[in-house]
């Protein structure tokens, strides 16, 4: 295998940080072992032989590792032709892919996520039913209470979105209306849901720069501000300047929501 980057900032990443030792470990040497796409098989058994082949770990490591990683969206382990298969997700931002075709097949919208595997290294499927449990929580805390207190969190979060954008894991992070307004607010030069349809459109061109559930709002920020440092979005003119003085941020919101649909 090639050489392989590891850059300053992982010291400083929060994902890196909520791991145990063995997953951090886990997830440097499978920087080392991936093809040059990133990609690896999935089965915890071939990942034991290969990235532990002098230690004493247990193929329930792995899959208890693999899992952690996948939550914290470092990798993704996928089903493709039948078979389980991983994806260190952040791959293209920060290796060089020198051959022109991988050795394992990629991810698409036609494989089936996986979220863990079981000790035999028989994988199970993601059930959208279950609440992912938050990384950064405490380790003391039970899967149960976890899983409870997220599943609270997107009651809360029960207004519809205008958009979504998709995240690393395969799900997509909903953008609401009020979400919207605010970076109208901080951002008046732009052309916020024309920006957005933009990301969108970027994130499903290039699956393998998705971001995380806890990078995705700071990629819209840097991508609003931006627009913003270069003048704007051209021939936009903010909502302020086209409604009385008196409207409020709903009835602006409303009015330009209604022009992006007619010139839709």
């Amino acid at each position: 295998m090639p050489n392989r980057i590891l850059k300053e900032s992982i010291c400083r990443s929060e994902e890196i940080d909520s791991l145990s030792w063995f997953e951090e470990v886990l997830f440097y040497r499978l920087i080392v072992i991936c093809d040059d796409f990133g990609r690896y098989d999935g089965r915890a058994k071939i990942i034991k032989g290969s990235c532990f082949p002098l230690k004493d770990v247990t193929e329930k490591d792995i899959d208890k590792a693999l899992d952690k990683l996948s939550a914290v969206g470092l990798v993704r382990v996928y089903k493709a032709q039948g078979r389980p298969y991983l994806q260190l997700v952040t791959w293209a931002e920060h290796q060089r892919i020198r051959n022109q075709k991988s050795k394992y097949p990629e991810y698409t919208c036609d494989c089936e996520l996986l979220l863990s595997n079981d000790s035999k290294g028989q994988q199970k499927e993601a059930s959208d039913n279950k609440c992912v449990r938050n990384p950064i929580q405490s380790e003391s805390k039970s899967e149960s209470e976890s899983n409870a207190d997220i599943c609270s969190e997107q009651k809360a979060a029960a207004e519809p979105p205008v958009i979504t954008l998709s995240l690393n894991t395969g799900e997509e992070y909903a953008v609401t209306r009020g979400d919207v307004e605010g970076w109208m607010e901080l951002y008046p030069a732009v052309d916020v849901m024309q920006c957005l349809r933009n990301m969108k459109g970027w994130l499903m061109s290039n699956p393998a720069k998705r971001k995380t559930a806890r990078g995705i709002t700071r990629f819209i920020t840097t991508w609003l501000q931006k627009e913003q440092d270069r003048g704007g979005t051209p021939r936009y003119r903010p909502i302020a300047n086209r409604e009385p003085a008196g409207a409020s941020r709903v009835e602006q919101f409303a009015a330009g929501a209604r022009e992006w649909a007619n010139n839709g």
